[in-house]
C-alpha cells in the first residue's frame, strides 16, 4: 500500500480535470516561446535595414550568415547545458535563469553600439544574439518538460502543443511589428533608420519580462520532486495546492519507488530501452529544422525570385518599402498557414496521436513542395506568383500541423523523468544543428531554387522513415511510457484523489 501512496500524487496529476492552473502554466511557459520565435525570425526581416545602414546597400554574404545564424548557433549549447541542468538542479530553478538571460540579451541586441566604426555594431549585435540563442535553447527542454509533467494524460499533448503554438504568435508578431515600425519610419530622415531595427529587436523582451514573476511562483514539478529528489511529501503538498485536492502520501513510501532503475544516459540499459527512440527524435528534429528554418530564413530570397517581393534597392525609401512588403507577406504566411497549423495540432493531437500527425505532416509537406519544385518555371510567371505563396503557406500549415510541433512534444513524454530534460535537450540541439545546416549550407551554395526545394523534399522523406521508430504516447501516463513505475490499477480510480473535487474547472 505504501507503494501506491507514493504514486498517488502522480496519479492525481494523470486524472486531474483541466483547471485554470493548466492554462496559467501554458501562458507562462508559452511567453518564452513567443519571444523565442519573435527573436529568431525578426532578424531575417531587419537584415535589409542593417545592410542599408552599415553597408550602404546589401549585407555581404558572410555578414548576413553571421547575423541570421548566430542565434541558432547559441541554441545548441543552450539546449544541451540547460537540458542537463534541468535534470540535475530541478526544472524550476533553471527556468528563471533562461528567462532573465533571454530578456537581457533581447534588450542588449537593440542597444548594440560601437564608438569606432559602424560595422563593429554588427559584431556587438552578433555577440548578444549568440547569448540570446543560448537562452532560447535552454527554454525548449525546460518548457516542454515542465508542461508534460504538469499535465493530465488525457490532454497532455494539447497542453504541450499550446505552449509551442505561442511560437506562431511570436512569428506573427515579428511580421506585424516589423510592418508597423517600417511604416512609421517611412517618411523619416535616412539617419533615423538606425532606430527602426533596434526597436524591432528590443520588442521581443517585453512579453518574456512580464511573465518572470509568475514563472518564479510555479512550484517544482511533482515528478521531479517525487521521482528524482524522492521527496514524496513535498510533491504531494505542492500538487495539493495546485490541484485543490487532498493528497496524503505515507511517509514510508518515499523509499518504495517501484521499478526505479538508476541506469544512466550512456548505459547499455538506456541504449536498449530508449536508444532507437533517441535516434528517432534527433533525426526527425534535424531534418525538420533543415526544412523549416531554411524556408523561413530564405523566404524573402525565394519570394524575390518569383517576383512577390521587389529587388533590393540602395535607396532609403525603397529599402523601407521592400521591408513593408516583405513583412506583409511574412504576416500573411504566418496568419493563413502557420497559425492554423498550430491550432489544428492542439485540437487533434490527443485524438489522432503524435506519430500519425508527424507522418501526415512529413507526407503533406513533401507533396506541396513537389508541387512547388516540379513546375517551378511555371510559378515564375507573373500571374502565378500568388498561387506560389498559397502553396508555400500550405507547406507551413502541415509543418506546424505535423513535425514542427510533434518533434517538440514526443521527447518530453517518452524518456524517464531523471533524463527527460537532458534527452529533450539533445533532440532539440541536434535539431538546431539542422537549422544551422539549412541556413549556412544553402547560403554558401549557388543552388537553383528548384534544386533547393528537392533537397528539402529529401529531408522530409528521411523524417517520415525515422518517425516509424517512435512510440505512440497518446493517452498514456509518463511512467507507463518510460517503464519507471507501474500504473495504478483501474480500481484506484475510485480513490480519495479521484473523488476530490478541484475548483476552477474548465471543461474541454
Amino acid at each position: 500500500m505504501a507503494g501506491n501512496q507514493q504514486l498517488r500524487v502522480l496519479h492525481a496529476l494523470d486524472i486531474a480535470r483541466t483547471q485554470l492552473y493548466h492554462f496559467i502554466a501554458i501562458v507562462i511557459a508559452g511567453m518564452g516561446f513567443f519571444t523565442d520565435a519573435y527573436d529568431l525570425f525578426s532578424i531575417s526581416l531587419v537584415a535589409d535595414l542593417l545592410g542599408h545602414v552599415y553597408y550602404h546597400g546589401e549585407l555581404p554574404r558572410n555578414i548576413h550568415a553571421a547575423v541570421t545564424g548566430i542565434a541558432l548557433c547559441g541554441t545548441v549549447p543552450g539546449q544541451l547545458v540547460f537540458g542537463w541542468l534541468g535534470d540535475k538542479m530541478g526544472r524550476k530553478r533553471v527556468y528563471g535563469i533562461t528567462l532573465l538571460l533571454m530578456v537581457a540579451s533581447s534588450l542588449a541586441s537593440g542597444l548594440s553600439f560601437s564608438k569606432r566604426e559602424g560595422k563593429n555594431v554588427i559584431a556587438v549585435l552578433c555577440f548578444f544574439r549568440f547569448w540570446l540563442g543560448v537562452s532560447i535553447g535552454g527554454d525548449y527542454p525546460l518548457s516542454a518538460t515542465i508542461m508534460s509533467e504538469y499535465a493530465n494524460k488525457r490532454t497532455r499533448g494539447a497542453f504541450i502543443a499550446a505552449v509551442f503554438a505561442m511560437q506562431g504568435f511570436g512569428n506573427l508578431a515579428a511580421g506585424i511589428i516589423g510592418m508597423i515600425v517600417s511604416a512609421a519610419f517611412k517618411h523619416s530622415s535616412p539617419s533615423k533608420i538606425d532606430y527602426a531595427w533596434r526597436i524591432i529587436l528590443m520588442f521581443g523582451a517585453i512579453p518574456a519580462a512580464l511573465t518572470y514573476h509568475w514563472r518564479m511562483k510555479m512550484p517544482e514539478t511533482a515528478r521531479y520532486t517525487a521521482l528524482i529528489s524522492k521527496n514524496a511529501k513535498k510533491a504531494a503538498k505542492d500538487m495539493s495546492a495546485v490541484l485543490n485536492v487532498n493528497i496524503t502520501p505515507d511517509d514510508e513510501a518515499i523509499n518504495e519507488l517501484a521499478r526505479q532503475d538508476e541506469y544512466g544516459l550512456f548505459s547499455f540499459e538506456f541504449l536498449h530501452r530508449h536508444g532507437l527512440h533517441l535516434l528517432g527524435t534527433t533525426v526527425c528534429w534535424f531534418v525538420l529544422d533543415v526544412t523549416f528554418y531554411s524556408l523561413n530564413i530564405f523566404m524573402k530570397n525565394i519570394f524575390t525570385e518569383v517576383r512577390l517581393l521587389p529587388r533590393l534597392d540602395s535607396e532609403y525609401h525603397h529599402t523601407l518599402q521592400r521591408m513593408i512588403t516583405m513583412t506583409a507577406v511574412h504576416t500573411f504566411i504566418a496568419l493563413c498557414g502557420a497559425l492554423p497549423g498550430y491550432f489544428f495540432t492542439v485540437a487533434f493531437i490527443d485524438r489522432i496521436g503524435r506519430v500519425k500527425i508527424q507522418l501526415i505532416g512529413f507526407t503533406m509537406m513533401t507533396l506541396f513542395m513537389l508541387c512547388l519544385a516540379i513546375p517551378y518555371d511555371q510559378w515564375l510567371r507573373h500571374k502565378n506568383k500568388y498561387g506560389f505563396a498559397v502553396m508555400y503557406g500550405l507547406t507551413f500549415f502541415f509543418a506546424n500541423f505535423g513535425p514542427n510541433t510533434t518533434t517538440f512534444i514526443i521527447p518530453a513524454e517518452i524518456f524517464p523523468a531523471r533524463l527527460r530534460s537532458t534527452c529533450h535537450g539533445i533532440s532539440g540541439a541536434v535539431g538546431k544543428i539542422g537549422a544551422i545546416v539549412g541556413v549556412f549550407g544553402f547560403l554558401y551554395t549557388e543552388y537553383h531554387i528548384r534544386i533547393f526545394l528537392f533537397v528539402l523534399i529529401g529531408c522530409n522523406l528521411v523524417g517520415f522513415i525515422f518517425t516509424l521508430l517512435l512510440p505512440e504516447s497518446k493517452g498514456k501516463s509518463l511512467e507507463d511510457l518510460t517503464g519507471e513505475i507501474e500504473e495504478l490499477q483501474e480500481e484506484d480510480e475510485g480513490s480519495e484523489v479521484a473523488l476530490s473535487r478541484p475548483i476552477h474547472n474548465v471543461p474541454l
